[in-house]
């Protein structure tokens, strides 16, 4: 059987032999405080018991237990821990009655106890040393399986949020470059413009909203609201006469948010509404205040059937809020007959 020792010098084991080596020191210094005297006494016997019950404590739960507990080897642990306990009342034996009686001419328990009457009495401390050992082992490794699990949770976040970020609506792209394709073929004045808006609109979805720039994750608002403006804009060449009244109130860029965050209701808007009549016009209000978002959507509803496929789509939009603004956010939608509206409150 090959037995891998654990690395001595990784951050774990260093905090774990610091805390043996405090816990050690710390028994040292309360044994030899006098209060009467206000002085510190240092006695032999007290700094070698310290030593050998904290020494089988820490043998018990950075070699035993990491080595045969976590392979699930019982058996081989539960050996290896009667010996800690063999060795704990060997270990202070040959301390406290040989070295001590040829060096400084005195003995902790009689110098006549038989082995036997010895290891019976130390047996106590010897399965208490390597009780605690246990003890600090199950705490060590529940704040190590929270850290595991917390990362794991982060990283499936991370990993659900860059798949739910991913899902740009193709069609978009295909029906506005035909619309742009259609403007230059007749050398339309717009097309430039168009050109322009779906290239910043393209940046900002492949660059800033990555954090391809040096950012954070999150993005300025005010690049969001711009993106939702060339968004606005561009549809407007793909849906004849839209009415879209777009307001925006506060400082926009005093904040940041996390990006493609409001494109889906805008989206959306764009797919199901019937934005065709002027007395019934996209409405999309965006307003800061006290350092709150509110984005407010409101369309009349179309008649026409619309494709099942589109965005990353309200429903996963309220899975992105879920994961990156929990319990700061509250989203209301209303569907009655002849409207559609979706009001979104977050704090940035």
């Amino acid at each position: 059987m090959t037995l891998h020792i654990p690395a001595f010098f990784n951050n774990r084991t260093r905090i774990r032999n610091l805390l043996y080596l405090t816990l050690w020191a710390t028994m040292v210094f309360l044994n030899a405080e006098d209060p009467k005297k206000h002085t510190l006494i240092f006695d032999p016997l007290e700094i070698s018991f310290s030593l050998t019950f904290w020494l089988a404590a820490w043998f018990e739960h950075a070699i035993v237990l990491t080595l045969f507990l976590n392979r699930r080897q019982i058996g081989w642990a539960l050996l290896s821990s009667m010996g800690v306990v063999a060795g704990f009342i060997v270990t202070r034996y040959l301390l406290e009655q040989v070295f001590f009686w040829h060096v400084f001419g005195f003995t902790n328990y009689d110098p006549n106890i038989s082995k036997l009457a010895y290891a019976w009495d130390n047996r106590f401390y010897a399965v208490y040393a390597v009780g605690l050992g246990l003890a600090f082992k199950v705490i060590e490794d529940w704040f190590v399986h929270q850290q595991e699990r917390s990362e794991l949770v982060n990283e499936r976040n991370t990993a659900e949020l860059a798949f739910l970020k991913s899902q740009v609506n193709p069609h978009f792209l295909f029906n506005t470059l035909n619309n742009i394709y259609s403007l230059a073929y007749t050398k339309s004045d717009a097309a430039p413009g168009a050109i322009l808006k779906l290239s910043e609109l393209m940046r900002y979805m492949l660059y800033d909203s990555n954090g391809q720039h040096g950012g954070t994750g999150r993005v300025p608002l005010s690049k969001e609201v711009d993106y939702l403006k060339n968004y606005v804009e561009l549809e407007k060449l793909r849906v004849a006469n839209a009415n879209v009244l777009f307001s925006v109130e506060g400082n926009t860029d005093l904040f940041r948010i996390e990006p493609l965050l409001l494109v889906s209701f805008v989206e959306n808007a764009f797919k199901h509404g019937d934005l065709a009549d002027p007395n019934q016009p996209l409405v999309l209000d965006l307003s800061i205040r006290n350092g709150r978002l509110r984005f407010d959507t409101l369309n009349k509803k179309a008649n026409r059937q619309t494709d099942a496929s589109g965005g990353i789509g309200l429903t996963n939009v309220q899975r992105r809020l879920a994961l990156l603004y929990p319990n700061q956010h509250t989203l209301h939608i209303t569907n009655d007959g002849d409207s559609y509206a979706c009001s979104l409150e977050l704090t940035l």
